[in-house]
Parts: C-alpha cells; sequence; structure tokens
C-alpha cells in the first residue's frame, strides 16, 4: 500500500495474505502520524489476522503475548511466519514472528479455544464515567485534543474522559491513570475473530500514556514505546460499538512503566484485559 493512501477500513489494514510458503502471510504497513513508525496494534491486529488462518473458524483468541522487538518501517510490507505450537482438540497455540527483509520486528503467541457454555461468572465491575455521548461534546469545545497514533486516517476514533495532556496543563504528580472511549468506524457484519484483531488494535493505543502522567509530556520529556503486550479476551462484542479503556500504571522504574488496563462495552461487559510495559526514558 502506498503510504500516501489510506485503506478503506481497519479492518482491510489487518488482513493479510497467504504466500506461495505454507504458514507465511504478508500484510501492509503502515505510516501512523510523524513520528513514521509502525503503531504497535498494527503487528497485534495483522499477527492475530495471520494465526486465524492456521486455525478452526469455531475458534477464539483468548490470550496472547507480545514483544515489540524494533520499530516497523512504514514503506515495507510486513512478512507473518506462523509456527504451530500445539493443536489440541479444544485449543490451539500458535507463535508468530513479523519481519521486515532480515529483521525480525516483532514476536507472539496466541492461544485460541472453542466457546463454551457455563454459569460461572464474575468480573471487576465497570467504573461510572461520562457517557460516549457527553465525552464527545466536551471534547469537541477543545480544538487540541491529543492525535493518538491508531486515530491516524480515521482508522480509530479515541474520546479522552481524563484530562488531556500538553505542556502548559502538565501537573507534576498527576495520578497515573486515564479512562478514553474508543471504536472503530465501518467494523459491522464482522466475524468474531475480525473483531478480535480490531480489538487487539485497540488495546495497545493508549496504555503506554498512563506511566508518564506524574512526570512529563508524551515525546516531549520523555522518549516511549511499547516494549511488550499482553491481552485476554473474556467476552465479544463489536468494535464499531463505543467501548471504554479503563487504564492505570501499576510502577514505573528503570526507565520502564508498567500499565493495565480493562476494556468494557456500554453494557458494562468486560471484554478484554491488556497489561504492557512501555519505555519512559527521560531525553
Amino acid at each position: 500500500m502506498s503510504q500516501s493512501q489510506s485503506p478503506a477500513t481497519l479492518s482491510d489494514l489487518l488482513q493479510v495474505q497467504t504466500t506461495e510458503t505454507e504458514l507465511s502471510f504478508v500484510g501492509d504497513s503502515f505510516a501512523y502520524g510523524d513520528h513514521r513508525m509502525v503503531y504497535g496494534g498494527h503487528f497485534l491486529g495483522q499477527a492475530l489476522s495471520a494465526a486465524f488462518q492456521t486455525v478452526s473458524e469455531t475458534k477464539c483468541a483468548h490470550s496472547l503475548h507480545a514483544y515489540f522487538l524494533a520499530a516497523g518501517d512504514p514503506d515495507a510490507e510486513i512478512h507473518y511466519r506462523v509456527t504451530r505450537l500445539r493443536d489440541g482438540g479444544r485449543s490451539q497455540v500458535r507463535d508468530i514472528a513479523a519481519w521486515q527483509g532480515d529483521r525480525r520486528v516483532f514476536q507472539m503467541q496466541a492461544s485460541f479455544k472453542e466457546p463454551e457454555q457455563t454459569n460461572d461468572h464474575h468480573q471487576r465491575q465497570m467504573p461510572e464515567v461520562p457517557t460516549p455521548e457527553q465525552t464527545v461534546a466536551r471534547n469537541a469545545a477543545d480544538e487540541r485534543g491529543f492525535n493518538f497514533p491508531m486515530t491516524q486516517a480515521g482508522l480509530a476514533l479515541v474520546e479522552l474522559i481524563s484530562d488531556t495532556f500538553f505542556p502548559d496543563t502538565f501537573t507534576p504528580g498527576r495520578e497515573p491513570k486515564l479512562a478514553c472511549w474508543m471504536r472503530v468506524p465501518h467494523a459491522q457484519n464482522l466475524t468474531v475473530q475480525q473483531q478480535q484483531c480490531l480489538i487487539a488494535f485497540l488495546g495497545d493505543g493508549t496504555l503506554m500514556f498512563n506511566s508518564i502522567l506524574p512526570y512529563g509530556v508524551p515525546f516531549q520529556s520523555h522518549r516511549m514505546t511499547s516494549l511488550d503486550h499482553a491481552m485476554w479476551f473474556h467476552q465479544h462484542t463489536d468494535a464499531d460499538e463505543w467501548l471504554l479503556f479503563d487504564q492505570c500504571s501499576l510502577a514505573v522504574d528503570d526507565s520502564r512503566g508498567l500499565n493495565q488496563g480493562e476494556i468494557f462495552d456500554r453494557a458494562g461487559r468486560l471484554i478484554a484485559s491488556c497489561t504492557q510495559e512501555s519505555m519512559l526514558r527521560p531525553m
């Protein structure tokens, strides 16, 4: 894909194509903003898409664990190599490596299982926050909204519930917590597997920004990038609907921040949980 062109939808961008080599796939890259880097959620979504082509259509992802090994080149296509680690009756496990030329830039393992019916259920209650409509109306009055990389070309929408972060609003010691509403336009009529690729894409978008809040301003006072990422899927939903991403940073030390978050739908169901370590290095 030419970097001057935008994909029709995020679902289109995350699809990968088969190649002549078994268990090998290729996907388009994309430039996410001025930093000329491939956004981490791009790798998560495409790697999951590649893995889905090697498992049963009835199986869904229940967890993934990934490392971001090198900055992605937005001008080079991405090749994914899938390895079968387990093929059991109820579960399948895959290892997915992403390459650009002779550079391995990303590595992920993901596990898949058949849905099961059970009467056992509990979850953390969704916090009370303003509705998406209230949040959109409030943010519309502030023309300085922060442009998260994943919102490039309208691929995804993010509306911060928390205060934004700019040099003139920075307050040392701010609590390292964020909450936002997010959704993917044009994501109707997709399979559960395709929706999970979109949820994986969304899960990386704002997590690393939690750890910087007490100390500075993103990309101005500190260099930041995602180092690794883990995600657990609990229930299914459509990414076209507004989802609440409630997040916080658990610890910062050694130029690293540990961040976690939960994704809820509007009905309060817990859809997914994420944990991520990010680099937080003063400039």
